[in-house]
């Protein structure tokens, strides 16, 4: 994380607001990760990253005044940076999950945004919804036997038999 509170892309590039999402979204993984390995030292209150930092990184210098994101001062808003400000925005609010939830607004209230889960980047409630609605699908093929291939029937040389067999045996 660089001295402006966003997160770059490469080593001696500039900072980019779609990084805020990019950057900041792995480390809720990360830090879940070592939790479920044991790792005494994490802290339960915000994730491995100045939160309060990118927040604002994102609020006072990727902010077009007409609306939209942008990814530094002086470049032009569009909807892809837009997305990913507000996605890491939304990370560097949030701390936790359901059982554990912290948040941490900078300014106003109406600052504040929805959570957004670090891997879909969509809210958590509609993972845990689409997951789910997919759970209860049956899996395609799942109750099909597998046919034999033109190669697995060519090593088998009783396999032309039997389909001969059978099929003289339904004629008489």
């Amino acid at each position: 994380m660089r001295f402006e509170g966003g997160f770059q892309g490469r080593c001696n590039k500039l900072v980019d607001g779609c990084y805020s999402f990019w950057q900041a979204g792995l480390l809720p993984l990360l830090h879940r990760a070592l939790f479920k390995e044991g790792e005494s030292e994490l802290s339960r209150q915000r994730w491995m990253f100045e939160q309060q930092a990118l927040q604002e990184y994102i609020l006072l210098c990727c902010q077009n005044p007409t609306g939209g994101l942008l990814d530094k001062p002086g470049k032009s808003r569009d909807f892809y940076h837009t997305c990913y400000c507000l996605s890491g925005l939304s990370i560097a609010q949030h701390f936790g999950n359901t059982d554990l939830h912290h948040e941490m607004i900078l300014g106003m209230e109406e600052n504040r945004l929805a959570p957004t889960h670090p891997v879909y980047n969509i809210c958590p409630e509609k993972v845990a919804r689409a997951l789910q609605f997919f759970l209860r699908l049956p899996v395609p093929g799942g109750n099909k036997q597998p046919e034999a291939s033109a190669e697995d029937r060519q090593s088998d040389p009783d396999a032309d038999n039997d389909a001969t067999a059978s099929g003289s045996a339904d004629q008489s």
